[in-house]
């Protein structure tokens, strides 16, 4: 996060890639860390883990909090767009 909201400061803008339907994965560092290491423990080799219960964040929704927050447009970015130099 705090890399978006540098950016945003940077640009004067708040901004998603594409289509606003990106997602931001939604899990805690340390509660992957515990299912890493218990599938290391525990699970059979070849076992498949979702360690979720959601598809995460819209990228869209975090852009229009740090955007409230700054008070910044928020905007759509085109893939040209985001790999020029902050």
């Amino acid at each position: 996060m705090p890399a978006l909201i540098g950016i945003a400061r940077s640009r004067g803008v708040s901004g998603y890639l594409g289509d606003r339907v990106n997602h931001w994965p939604a899990v805690h560092r340390l509660d992957a860390a515990r299912l890493f290491r218990l599938a290391l423990e525990k699970a059979p080799a070849g076992t498949i883990l979702h360690g979720v219960a959601e598809q995460g964040v819209l990228i869209r929704d975090i852009a229009q909090v740090i955007g409230r927050q700054l008070d910044l447009p928020v905007a759509s970015i085109s893939q040209d767009d985001a790999a020029e130099p902050a």
